[in-house]
């Protein structure tokens, strides 16, 4: 706000850290949402990204009716991480 009150149109590379960018090579959930200031065309990471959460988002909301099926996406969600660790070993 300041600096758009003082009509600052640049700053120097110098006194942007690499965690403010978008770029930032560390991996963080945060960065996979989508933002009003995001290119128009979505990065193919934040495509798959925005998919999982919608339908994992829609399966929650339809197994927390019954406990068994509360209970089973649970299980479905622990052996799907089990495989990925394993996936992951594996690269």
């Amino acid at each position: 706000m300041v600096l758009g009150y003082e009509r600052v149109d640049r700053i120097s590379p110098d006194y942007i850290l690499e965690r403010w960018s978008k770029n930032c090579v560390v991996n963080r959930r945060h960065t996979s949402i989508k933002s009003s200031y995001d290119a128009p065309v979505l990065q193919p990471r934040t495509k798959r990204y925005n998919g999982m959460i919608s339908r994992s988002y829609t399966s929650a909301e339809e197994a927390l009716e019954f406990e068994a099926l509360t209970t089973r996406y649970h299980h479905v969600l622990d052996n799907f991480d089990a495989e990925m660790k394993e996936f992951k070993a594996k690269l």
